[in-house]
């Protein structure tokens, strides 16, 4: 009786999925989207739209009887405040991070011009947490994947490994869920006009287990983004982070765009936990243009600095630098190189270095990823794919982009009709 009614409950899902595209007299619309995770799994997602705002929802039904049937991911109300860019969206959220803090799901209300967290930060809401729902960075997955299991991904029971059909990165949780990480290892600064007008203020409970369970809430959070820019073309950004019994941090971050050169940054925060008062330092830079590109990213910390992605480790970061380089070499091939290193506080050291080769041939694109942990007993790992459309193909450039490790799309952006 229990498999007829999961098995229901999934032709249900397929059935919303088929209505989906029923048009719905403007100002109002309703989406909804359906998707299979794993042959166990699919996720539904329902979002009602008007001028005012949005309802959405989304949830996983599973076929394995040790877990629930139905697990809801996020629900939240979001209201625009007119012609305003001020926005209130109550329920579930993901916090926004600053240049140097973390990110965490969590229920409550979050306010603001910004709702969006950084590039780099892992998001996807089909992976499966357990523990408080801190989200992980992609250079966490990049040193998950050499052999390091990284904070965030450690207390959350996922693991990183290369696709054997593509050689990007792709993220598991403990119940066999898996996706591919689409995302930057390095974010691109972000740059303001005058004015402080850039804002995100949020407040609630943090999501623990999240889809797991449905409605586990652990301790209290708060936190809050502010960036201005201000005279002589600076950029300047306050964050700060708070979760109950756990940590509390605040810093500040400057960037600035240097003429022709490119971009330089710097971050330094301060925390409070139980190991202590904390500090992190933090520097980069970025150049782009449409022939290469260059970033960098440094950062150095005390043994007691703990953020909200890090309140539980006995062995915490004390530096990490990523590195990356991306040439358009010929009209039709672009290479890409990066490398990155961290080292903890007891003097244990990670580098990995990752490359990666476009190349357009014929109508198709030919790919090749390979990648190297220096350290002993981890070894080398190289992927060579070719995608080959149907119908009809027209090239044409695009930028130079920062390197991805974990995606092996072509630099040559293809257009099928």
């Amino acid at each position: 009786m229990a498999d007829l009614a999961r098995y229901s409950l999934l032709a249900a899902v397929l059935i919303l999925s088929a209505c989906a595209n029923v048009p719905v007299s403007r100002p109002e619309a309703v989406n909804v989207k359906t998707g299979t995770l794993t042959p166990e799994y699919s996720s539904f997602n329902a979002k009602v739209l008007s001028e005012a705002g949005s309802i959405d929802t989304s949830f996983v039904t599973s076929l394995r009887p040790e877990i629930e049937t139905v697990t809801r991911l996020e629900s939240a109300y979001t209201y625009k405040f007119g012609e305003a860019r001020e926005q209130l969206r109550v329920g579930d959220a993901v916090s926004t991070s600053g240049m140097w803090g973390s990110s965490v799901r969590y229920g409550g209300m979050q306010f603001g011009t910004r709702t969006e967290t950084r590039s780099d930060i892992i998001t996807n809401s089909g992976l499966a947490a357990s523990g408080l729902a801190v989200l992980p960075t992609v250079a966490d997955a990049l040193f998950a994947s050499a052999g390091d299991p990284g904070a965030s991904l450690a207390q959350q029971n996922l693991s990183v490994d290369r696709s054997w059909r593509t050689g990007g990165l792709t993220a598991s949780d403990a119940l066999g869920r898996s996706v591919a990480i689409e995302a930057p290892m390095i974010a691109s600064t972000r740059l303001v006009e005058e004015g402080c007008s850039d804002l995100s203020v949020g407040a609630g409970k943090v999501r623990r287990d999240y889809a797991i369970v449905s409605n586990e809430y652990g301790p209290t959070f708060a936190n809050t983004t502010v960036t201005c820019g201000v005279p002589l073309g600076f950029t300047v950004e306050g964050h700060g982070e708070y979760i109950a019994d756990e940590t509390a941090a605040v810093g500040i971050g400057v960037a600035r765009r240097i003429g022709p050169f490119g971009t330089a940054s710097f971050s330094y925060a301060s925390s409070r936990a139980d190991a202590g008062t904390g500090w992190l330092a933090g520097m980069g830079f970025e150049h782009r243009n449409d022939w290469f590109s260059v970033a960098l990213r440094s950062r150095i910390q005390s043994r007691e600095f703990r953020g909200a992605g890090a309140t539980v480790l006995d062995d915490p970061i004390m530096q990490r630098d990523l590195a990356s380089v991306g040439v358009n070499v010929t009209k039709d091939a672009n290479l890409s190189l990066a490398y990155a290193t961290q080292t903890t506080w007891s003097r244990e050291r990670m580098n990995v270095i990752a490359l990666r080769q476009s190349l357009a041939v014929g109508r198709g694109a030919l790919s090749m990823s390979a990648g190297h942990s220096l350290e002993e007993n981890i070894g080398s790992s190289i992927f060579v794919s070719y995608k080959l459309p149907f119908g009809f193909a027209r090239q044409h450039r695009s930028l130079v982009q920062e390197f991805e490790p974990i995606i092996l799309n072509p630099t040559l952006i293809q257009d099928y009709e």
